[in-house]
């Protein structure tokens, strides 16, 4: 069988080690590795039982075992998921319940392979296995690795990989990078090997670039180990995003187009705040940046105890006449910060449909919990970060920092808080009421205007470039 893979791909499927991380870049193939890794066992170790783990169902689902069903199709390996294998492989029953199992035969043997989510490794107590492949490791507790090498004992050789994208110098930095040999070892790959190799073009990695702040870019594109879930939440930001004007010359707002708001809803003693602003003009610089992908803030409202309708009243004394677009998060659509009975945002249509205003709603499509977890914030940050600066020096965020003090703020002072599980961290407002509010509300925003690109923890796709023959 012959396998047309990449030299640091061949290095990674050939290490000495007993457990293993590749860690990435995008569009480096970390899945198509993981991959022929798992069918390498498949070949190799017959009759042996192998876990297969991913950090989300998405990614399991999505990527994970999509890659991996496709090359046991194109390599002719028979499969079964969920179920009991077909009487013709002649396989005695080896477990009560199928579900989350996946059996492979090659050459008449059977290998077994229990697909698992990464957030919930319990289910895995009891088994015995003689390898493992988790995909995309950096939102995965070390509990769960933990638990994984706790069932490889069915053999005395045993033989892990976890393929990746990196993430500071968190527990797996540690472990796999820092670890003893021959125990533990690593090999990382930056986006640019990629496309020496012809897996992905070099425009594709540019765009990329130009999508990422500076410590996201080396993060994602050259698979170094940055904190970019550290210390200042809001580090792309500078003196290049205080600007008394926007960028393409206006000190108000133009009715031209319609008017931005981002909306955060809270209770006192934290205020309410919404920030005002307009994305750019269809035109240029005249150094070629095109305004209609910038986003200028203008001013912001804010006050503690005031009612969503007398938010929506002062919007419409300072900005009137406008086609108001209106953005905020979930919060808006289960709570109220009056007693009218509505939702903060049927409170805000009517108020804007009584003053014969033209508007728009538009919140994520998700419940409240999910809209403040841990990687939802997280994406959101990052989002403006990209805004505040890409990793090309592009400044595509400002705002006018004496009409938006508590954004200036913001962007100055919030972190993250420093102790949570895997690295993942949550914003930190020092203990200040008034931090965060107006951030979050540009950020809910942002997020919908100027949606995050295919981060490198999603799906790697299938290198079309890259076609292994029998």
């Amino acid at each position: 069988m012959q396998w047309n893979l990449t030299p640091y791909q061949e290095k990674v499927l050939n290490n000495p080690y007993d457990h293993f991380a590749f860690y990435a870049g995008v569009g480096a193939g970390k899945s198509h590795t993981g991959s022929h890794f798992a069918i390498k066992q498949v070949i190799e170790r017959g009759g042996s039982t192998g876990i297969i783990g991913a950090n989300t169902h998405e990614q399991l689902s999505q990527a994970t075992l999509r890659e991996l069903f496709y090359w046991l199709t194109e390599y002719g390996i028979e499969y079964v998921v969920d179920r009991i294998p077909p009487p013709a492989w002649n396989e005695p029953r080896l477990f009560k319940d199928y579900h989350n199992i996946l059996a492979m035969r090659y050459d008449g043997k059977v290998t077994y392979a229990l697909v698992r989510v990464m957030s919930n490794p319990d289910p895995i107590r009891g088994v015995e296995v003689s390898w493992y492949w988790l995909d995309e490791l950096r939102d995965t507790d070390e509990y769960a690795h933990d638990m994984v090498l706790g069932r490889c004992r069915e053999s005395g050789n045993i033989k892990g990989l976890v393929t990746t994208t990196t993430n500071a110098e968190g527990w797996d930095y540690k472990r796999f990078v820092l670890g003893p040999r021959p125990l533990y070892g690593s090999i990382h790959v930056p986006s640019s090997e990629a496309v020496r190799y012809g897996i992905i073009s070099a425009k594709y990695v540019d765009t990329m670039r130009r999508s990422y702040s500076p410590m996201m870019a080396l993060q994602e594109l050259e698979a170094k180990h940055v904190n970019v879930f550290g210390g200042r939440a809001y580090y792309a930001a500078s003196e290049a995003n205080r600007l008394m004007r926007a960028p393409w010359g206006d000190q108000y707002p133009s009715r031209d187009r319609p008017l931005v708001v981002g909306c955060d809803f809270n209770f006192s003693p934290a205020p309410c705040v919404w920030v005002v602003g307009q994305v750019g003009p269809d035109m240029w610089s005249s150094d070629g940046v095109y305004f209609g992908e910038c986003l200028h803030w203008f001013r912001e409202l804010s006050g503690v105890g005031v009612s969503t309708p007398e938010m929506t009243e002062r919007l419409l004394a300072q900005f009137p006449d406008f086609f108001y677009k209106v953005f905020g998060d979930m919060s808006g659509n289960v709570g109220t910060t009056s007693n009218a009975g509505q939702t903060d945002f049927d409170q805000i249509g009517m108020k804007l449909a009584d003053a014969g205003a033209l508007y728009s709603i538009q919140v994520e499509q998700m419940d409240e919990k999910e809209s403040q977890s841990i990687p939802r914030v997280r994406s959101r940050v990052e989002n403006m970060n990209a805004l505040f600066r890409i990793s090309v020096g592009e400044v595509r965020q400002t705002y006018d920092h004496s009409g938006c003090p508590l954004l200036d703020g913001d962007v100055r002072q919030v972190g993250w808080k420093p102790t949570v599980n895997a690295g993942r961290g949550k914003l930190d407002n020092g203990g200040d009421i008034q931090r965060t509010h107006s951030s979050d509300a540009a950020g809910y925003a942002v997020y919908r205007l100027f949606p995050p690109v295919r981060r490198a923890s999603l799906v790697d796709s299938i290198p079309s470039s890259v076609r292994m023959g029998l």
